[in-house]
């Protein structure tokens, strides 16, 4: 009765010692993953305000066309060219987020960075959740410099649209 008491503490003090192996994560891990919680939220609102201008174009350029502006129509079809290769940017760009090593589950990205992947702007990107890489074995500095680099692209991307949409104003008047 002595041994099956002890190896049932024993067993006992194992799972416990196992449940609480991830609780000392590093800083630097910790501040990697707000990062990415970051990229999460920002590429979502981001895209979204991309899409949200995106069909405002086309709605305007529908009017010029109709109202006969087929130079103020050419004009917005540019900005929506550009629209369309930022598209491509970021999820070209997308393609590469990684999540951190240990908080693949702590998140929900549901439909990934809270837009819909289906039919928009005329075309489809299909599925493209995060890439599947994994930063597993890397250390956390490295896993930090990821992250960080990851924002770093992310808001080059939201300068590029700002630029893009600057040029509406000036042809619209």
């Amino acid at each position: 009765m002595r041994i099956i008491e002890t190896l049932f503490w024993s067993a006992l003090c194992a799972a416990a010692w196992m449940a609480c192996g991830d609780a000392a994560e590093s800083q630097t891990l910790i501040e990697a993953n707000k990062i990415h919680e970051q990229i999460t939220r920002l590429s979502s609102e981001l895209h979204d305000a991309v899409m949200e201008e995106a069909a405002a174009i086309e709605i305007e350029m529908e009017e010029a066309m109709l109202n006969g502006d087929s130079a103020l129509a050419m004009q917005l079809a540019r900005i929506e060219s550009l629209m369309d290769e930022w598209d491509v940017r970021f999820h070209d760009w997308n393609a590469t987020v990684v999540e951190v090593p240990g908080m693949e589950q702590a998140q929900d990205h549901g439909d990934h960075a809270g837009h819909d992947h289906g039919d928009h702007a005329g075309h489809d990107h299909g599925d493209d959740q995060h890439s599947g890489l994994s930063l597993e074995g890397m250390s956390d500095a490295e896993i930090l410099a990821i992250q960080e680099a990851l924002l770093a692209e992310l808001e080059a991307l939201r300068v590029s649209f700002e630029e893009s949409i600057a040029a509406k104003p000036a042809i619209q008047e």
